[in-house]
């Protein structure tokens, strides 16, 4: 009874631990600069974002992303296009919208005012996660 008792007792540590280090693995493979908003750059920080989710009797009816970058370059950026998604858990595209920022980068630059882009058009509903990325930029010389 005791060694049967032995056998179960390895058998579920070993399962245990089997299964966490394939959570820890998996988690290691996203990174997540904010909840639900997702951005990678050598160029910019993201230093502060939120996501502001409207819903009427449990639909999703707009979600609204609101983000301040920081320059990480030593020189200044004179053009920045950003793509920012909108998509659903099977990382399709909801909805895809160009940002400009035409006066320009500063080098160390910390944004004081938001950016703000909403998005309430068709398929909202399966909205899931917002993914930034940087399309084009130019440096000062």
């Amino acid at each position: 009874m005791k060694k049967c008792l032995s056998i179960i007792g390895v058998v579920i540590i070993i399962l245990t631990t089997i299964t966490l280090s394939g959570c820890q693995e998996e988690g290691a493979t996203i990174e997540k600069n904010f909840e639900d908003i997702y951005f990678d750059s050598d160029v910019l920080e993201l230093i502060n974002a939120s996501l502001d989710i409207g819903e009427k009797h449990g639909v999703i009816k707009k979600v609204e992303v609101t983000f301040y970058f920081k320059n990480l370059l030593d020189k200044d950026i004179t053009y920045l296009r950003l793509a920012i998604e909108f998509c659903d858990i099977n990382n399709f595209v909801l909805y895809n919208h160009s940002y400009e920022y035409l006066s320009g980068f500063p080098a160390g630059y910390i944004e004081k005012s938001p950016n703000r882009i909403s998005y309430s058009e068709a398929n909202v509903a399966y909205f899931d996660h917002v993914k930034i990325n940087i399309d084009e930029y130019i440096i000062a010389d």
